[in-house]
């Protein structure tokens, strides 16, 4: 879905600034790593997540949420867990764990501003769930959209997973 169907100098600006106050509070969080362990803890109990056999994950830049206990909780049930340096092609995951500095939602993210995620979800099999975790304060109303921005079928913070209208059920 457009946030902006003009797109434009309005929209590059919307996003900066967006993502310039998503970075800041994240960095201010003072309890990321309790947060991160509940998002994992919602992360685990995902059934769809737990059936996957390959898995596309991250490692976390400072203020991300930390993906890495769900990584060895994967690795330890002999799921195959690949990171975006792997040059994995995007029809491999059955699962792609997604970071952001804002989400909706309605699946709706806002990344780091270089396109890789959108990129690669662009060839993902259609059956391969996305996942975009965040912390709730990182959960907005509206994240401006382009044409080339990828929604999310799952999005989970703190409170727990939120599915969007492409997925309705877990």
């Amino acid at each position: 879905m457009n946030g902006n169907p003009d797109g434009g100098e309005c929209q590059v600006d919307a996003k900066r600034i967006l993502r310039d106050s998503m970075r800041r509070m994240r960095r201010e969080l003072p309890d990321r790593e309790r947060r991160s362990a509940i998002i994992a803890e919602h992360l685990v109990a995902l059934p769809a997540l737990a059936a996957a056999s390959r898995v596309m994950a991250y490692k976390a830049v400072l203020g991300e949420v930390d993906p890495v206990s769900v990584v060895g909780w994967l690795r330890a049930r002999g799921v195959d867990v690949r990171m975006p340096e792997d040059d994995v092609s995007p029809d491999w995951p059955d699962a792609i764990i997604v970071p952001g500095t804002a989400f909706t939602l309605k699946g709706q993210r806002l990344g780091q501003g270089g396109g890789w995620y959108d990129r690669f979800l662009q060839g993902r099999r259609k059956d391969a769930l996305t996942i975009g975790i965040g912390f709730e304060p990182q959960v907005v109303d509206i994240v401006p959209t382009d044409v080339h921005d990828i929604e999310l079928d799952c999005i989970v913070s703190e409170v727990g997973p939120t599915w969007t209208h492409r997925r309705t059920t877990p």
